[in-house]
């Protein structure tokens, strides 16, 4: 949805700011290239009150998120399976995809609108990939070249739903483990590098003076 923030190669930036080409971070293919940007404009009737058509709200705070979040009903959010103890025996795959219309009613967060009509923005790649939004959400995006087949990438996810998706969200609304739904890195605001930062050593004899154990400056 409009608004909402995405970990790039060059921070945090807004999802309609993104065009084809920009990198973005993912869970685990690195950073890869937007390969199709599409929007459109949602119009919800008035007297609409089928959670299962409503968009999702997560209130500031209820993850890790400082601001609302705004959630499509059927956007594939990552569930983080090992974190159960034990793991559901029938979700074979350790990042479960389930629709963001079933975490409604946990962690504060429900089914509204903000209005009557908004704009929304998917982003697709060449493979399917599971991206970093804003609150440390785990947003599955499907591939979307159009004429092309599905490349194979380091991990595969599942879709999941009905009452497999129902018992997931049951027992993460009884262990109130937040990491579950969310990872932490949604609340750092900072670029993320894609190499290590390593700090070079002072010349001998040029450290900072006055510490135990540290040489006297030459001057």
């Amino acid at each position: 949805m409009y608004g909402t923030k995405v970990a790039t190669k060059g921070g945090w930036k807004l999802v309609e700011e993104l065009s084809p080409g920009d990198q973005v971070r993912t869970l685990d293919n690195g950073f890869q290239q937007v390969c199709r940007v599409a929007t459109d404009c949602i119009v919800v009737p008035s007297n609409e009150t089928n959670v299962e058509n409503l968009p999702v709200r997560v209130p500031s705070h209820a993850v890790y998120n400082g601001r609302p979040v705004w959630l499509m009903p059927e956007q594939g959010v990552a569930l983080d399976n090992t974190k159960f103890d034990p793991a559901p025996t029938n979700i074979p795959v350790s990042l479960p995809v389930v629709p963001a219309r079933v975490l409604s009613g946990i962690f504060r967060i429900t089914s509204d609108t903000p209005s009557s009509y908004f704009d929304i923005c998917s982003l697709f790649f060449d493979q399917d990939e599971v991206i970093y939004i804003e609150g440390g959400f785990r947003a599955y995006c499907p591939s979307g070249r159009f004429g092309s087949r599905n490349v194979a990438g380091n991990a595969s996810y599942e879709v999941i739903g009905g009452e497999a998706a129902a018992e997931l969200i049951c027992k993460t609304a009884h262990r109130q483990d937040i990491s579950i739904l969310a990872n932490s890195l949604g609340a750092l605001p900072a670029p993320i590098m894609e190499h290590p930062i390593i700090p070079i050593r002072p010349i001998r004899g040029n450290r900072r003076p006055g510490r135990p154990g540290r040489p006297v400056a030459m001057i």
